[in-house]
């Protein structure tokens, strides 16, 4: 009877000393074998110093990202998708909502808050006995973040002297959204721009899935910067500061605009070629 006391007595510590607190190896809301503190930890890769005297070459794009594409389904995945990171962060305050690709005037918390939301005005009645009697109540309905599954992002292709490199510097993120106006949607637009410098912090000791192997788990800076994503050529800088659909020719051929846009993208493709000789 002693004997099988002190065994009972030895499994239960055995148990106790071995409880352990999960907590400590949870990243991106996954419980690991392992501790994992590789992103979360990662420091910036800055970039070179730039000078403008040896900025030779230098153009202006705004590309679209649309999460509905294979290569950019990461954007999306559900333990910690960009979407959700970057509105939490806007309405929060932790993350500057500037109002327009100047990135020069913001919007405040509460205002944009509002943004993208909408309002919903119900009846209520206030007479028993006449249900026609009462008084409107109207309701905020903020945007919901899930709804965002498109980007469009700001960068500078630059042709730098002195590193002999031609190569883009992305400047700015925005989500895009269409706002819903009495029921009727309207048309795609940003809900504010985020300038990258800002949130490299944030974007590079954040997780994203990886679909070649879960032990090397990119950061979401990993992903922009290495331009793991697919995307396609919206604007480019032009005397009228208009967006390729903006265009006369362009404004009702969906078509013509990729065309276009296939155009920019193969005319910078040419610029770098032909800045070598072979």
């Amino acid at each position: 009877m002693k004997i099988i006391f002190s065994a009972i007595l030895m499994l239960t510590a055995f148990t106790m000393k071995a409880q352990v607190n999960y907590a400590d190896f949870i990243t991106s809301g996954e419980h690991n074998s392992y501790k994992k503190v590789a992103v979360r930890e990662r420091p910036i890769i800055a970039y070179p110093p730039l000078r403008e005297a040896d900025v030779k070459f230098s153009r202006r794009v705004i590309r679209c990202i649309d999460v509905r594409q294979k290569m950019n389904k990461q954007l999306e995945w559900p333990r910690q998708s960009l979407n959700r990171l970057l509105y939490e962060g806007l309405t929060k305050g932790t993350i500057v909502a500037y109002k327009s690709d100047s990135l020069l005037s913001y919007y405040n918390t509460e205002d944009f808050t509002k943004r993208g939301g909408e309002e919903i005005i119900t009846f209520i009645s206030t007479d028993p006995d006449d249900p026609t009697i009462g008084r409107d109540s109207v309701y905020y309905e903020p945007y919901k973040y899930e709804r965002i599954r498109k980007y469009w992002l700001m960068e500078d292709w630059i042709f730098d002297y002195k590193h002999s490199v031609f190569k883009p510097r992305i400047v700015a993120l925005a989500p895009i959204f269409a706002p819903t106006i009495g029921g009727v949607t309207g048309r795609e637009q940003p809900l504010c721009w985020i300038k990258m410098d800002e949130i490299r912090p944030l974007l590079a000791n954040t997780e994203m899935f990886n679909r070649y192997n879960d032990a090397m788990r990119l950061s979401f800076d990993d992903f922009f910067q290495m331009r793991i994503f697919d995307s396609y050529i919206i604007y480019e800088s032009n005397v009228f500061d208009n967006y390729i659909n903006q265009f006369q020719e362009w404004e009702n051929d969906a078509v013509g605009a990729l065309l276009k846009s296939d155009e920019i993208k193969n005319d910078l493709f040419i610029f770098e070629h032909d800045l070598w000789q072979f």
